[in-house]
């Protein structure tokens, strides 16, 4: 699957999914169980090499591994600008995907560093009755 094909998935599973705590290590986990429901194979702290570590890399199962996509939580924009532009750099990163509490103010680019760039809304949601 082509990068932006793979991200756009990524997004519409992310964007589908009822997210009842939004702290970084419950959206991380509950991210990583989703995508791995899907089919797909999720790697967490990948080490990239100079200390920087990707909170969650995504790809297809083996044989038809063509692209991975690595998932990063928003921040505020002068860190993560950097951040992206050094993961965009790694061979394992064929395209990201930036994960917010909701749609950013700010638009994001449509690359960074060749690698295509998607934002996706892990708005929280109530689980169940609400009575």
């Amino acid at each position: 699957m082509h990068a932006d094909l793979l991200a756009q998935r990524v997004v519409e599973l992310i964007e589908s999914a009822a997210f009842p705590h939004l702290d970084p290590a419950s959206v991380i986990g509950m991210i990583a169980l989703l995508l791995a429901g899907a089919g797909l194979v999720t790697v967490r702290d990948y080490a990239l090499g100079g200390g920087d570590r990707l909170p969650l890399l995504v790809a297809e199962p083996f044989p038809r591994v063509e692209a991975s996509i690595g998932i990063v939580l928003a921040t505020p924009a002068d860190t993560l600008t950097s951040r992206l532009a050094r993961y965009a750099q790694h061979p394992a990163v064929d395209g990201l995907v930036v994960v917010g509490a909701a749609a950013s103010t700010v638009p994001l680019q449509r690359a960074v560093g060749g690698v295509p760039l998607r934002m996706a809304v892990a708005a929280p949601r109530t689980v169940g009755p609400t009575s």
